[in-house]
């Protein structure tokens, strides 16, 4: 088998990754070089709820994987738990926030666009 050269390995601990926002989001995708998808870390802290967003214009599609504590995905027609082991995905033009519960949550949101390119959005930084 051949070997791997450092290039094209990388690790790092989540609260070590490049950071927004006072920590609630963490850049997983600058913090690790990967360019084929989007990948982020939110921690949001108790009893929080992000603002609205669709991904209408980007066509992505978005994966949610619960690391921690326990909140929900909100639809306009939807709550769906979100906290460690549970996964929600949505696709583009669906309108979505997250929302955390009384100890906060931990969430790995994961997106591309099916059949597409992805490209980074500006506010990651790339």
């Amino acid at each position: 088998m051949p070997s791997l050269e450092a290039d094209h390995v990388a690790a790092v601990a989540i609260d070590d990754l490049p950071s927004l926002y006072d920590g609630l989001i963490k850049l997983a995708r600058s913090g690790l070089g990967i360019t084929a998808f989007g990948v982020q870390v939110m921690d949001l802290p108790p009893d929080y709820t992000t603002q609205s967003h669709d991904e209408g214009g980007s066509g992505q599609q978005e994966l949610y994987v619960g690391l921690r504590g326990d909140g929900f995905v909100l639809t306009p027609e939807q709550r769906l738990p979100i906290g460690e082991g549970r996964l929600v995905r949505i696709d583009p033009g669906v309108d979505r926030r997250l929302a955390s519960g009384p100890d906060g949550v931990r969430i790995l949101c994961v997106g591309s666009v099916p059949g597409g390119v992805y490209t980074p959005p500006e506010w990651t930084g790339e």
